[in-house]
């Protein structure tokens, strides 16, 4: 199959059947169930929750949780994880969470770089606040824009699948990516942006929502942040 118009990467079947295989080496999930299980959060909500196993793997730790996310072909792929069968599916966003009924939400897999301007970031992030219980968290992380981790992604890489070449496009603080997926079967493009928002724009927005930055680390390792991070982790709570 060629596909003649670039698309979205989580609504090809066949693209977003490999995506855990090919992200298995990720570091936020052991850092999140550690969270989860450090915070005593009962009831966890993971915005954006993808292929499932996130959520999954929370369930199986004896979380109740809810898992919302926007394409119906991830959801597809989350009803087949090992704990789906106890965990809420929304197809939504953080809109369709109910109000006061989670310890923890989350974002992760870099979701929060999928809001591509500051008043999306904000409506994020204050559906995310309402759908908190008195004491809740939320957490998630962005990449650190200084550390230009883009200039990484052009060029040709291996996949579960065959393999994927990549360019990349910047416009001011958002970074656009064409990836042109190669396999048995043949050739499909897609298209993808996300935002590296500066410290202060996450902050800002944070603020704006009702949010203070309780911890915040700079990789997986929970190490500080320092100007070299790949990573911004945020712990936050409302003010």
């Amino acid at each position: 199959m060629t596909a003649s118009n670039p698309g979205n990467y989580y609504a090809v079947p066949e693209l977003a059947a490999a995506y855990d295989a090919d992200s298995e080496a990720r570091q936020d999930l052991p850092f999140y169930l550690s969270l989860a299980g450090t915070l005593g959060a009962r009831r966890v909500a993971d915005i954006g929750a993808g292929t499932g196993l996130l959520c999954s793997l929370l369930a199986g730790q004896g979380h109740e949780v809810i898992g919302v996310e926007p394409e119906e072909t991830m959801l597809s792929l989350a009803a087949s994880q090992p704990h789906a069968g106890t965990v809420i599916w929304i197809q939504g966003t953080a809109e369709s969470l109910p109000d006061a009924w989670t310890d923890l939400v989350l974002m992760t897999g870099h979701v929060a770089q999928y809001f591509l301007d500051d008043t999306s970031w904000v409506q994020v992030l204050t559906h995310a606040r309402r759908a908190l219980r008195p004491g809740g968290r939320l957490a998630f992380e962005v990449r650190n824009p200084d550390v230009e981790a883009w200039r990484r992604w052009e060029g040709t890489h291996s996949t579960s699948r065959g393999t994927v070449t990549q360019t990349v496009q910047r416009e001011d603080d958002r970074i656009s990516h064409t990836d042109t997926w190669t396999d048995g079967s043949g050739t499909r493009t897609t298209v993808e942006t996300l935002r590296f928002p500066a410290w202060n724009t996450v902050t800002a927005g944070l603020e704006a929502a009702g949010f203070t930055v309780d911890e915040c680390w700079g990789n997986w390792d929970r190490s500080p942040v320092r100007q070299d991070s790949p990573e911004w982790i945020f712990l936050t709570g409302p003010a």
